[in-house]
C-alpha cells in the first residue's frame, strides 16, 4: 500500500514539474564559472506571478464553467 502511495505522489510531482517547465513557471539557466574551470553554475528560477497569473484564470474558467452549467437551459 505504501509503495502505490509513493507512486502515485511521485508521478504528480513529475507532472507538476512538467506542466511547470511547460507554462513558464520554472526556467533553468547555465553559465561557465571561468574559461579554465571545468565548473558551470546552474541556476533554477522559479516565477511566481506566472504561477499566480496561471491559478487565476484557472478559477475563473472554473467559476464560468460551473456557472454555466448551474443556469437551467431555457
Amino acid at each position: 500500500m505504501n509503495r502505490s502511495i509513493i507512486s502515485v505522489l511521485l508521478v504528480v510531482l513529475i507532472c507538476i514539474v512538467a506542466v511547470g517547465f511547460y507554462r513558464g513557471w520554472f526556467t533553468v539557466s547555465s553559465r561557465n564559472a571561468d574559461a579554465g574551470s571545468n565548473k558551470v553554475n546552474v541556476s533554477l528560477t522559479v516565477d511566481k506571478g506566472k504561477m499566480q497569473e496561471d491559478a487565476a484564470m484557472v478559477k475563473n474558467k472554473a467559476t464560468e464553467l460551473t456557472g454555466r452549467a448551474a443556469k437551467p437551459s431555457q
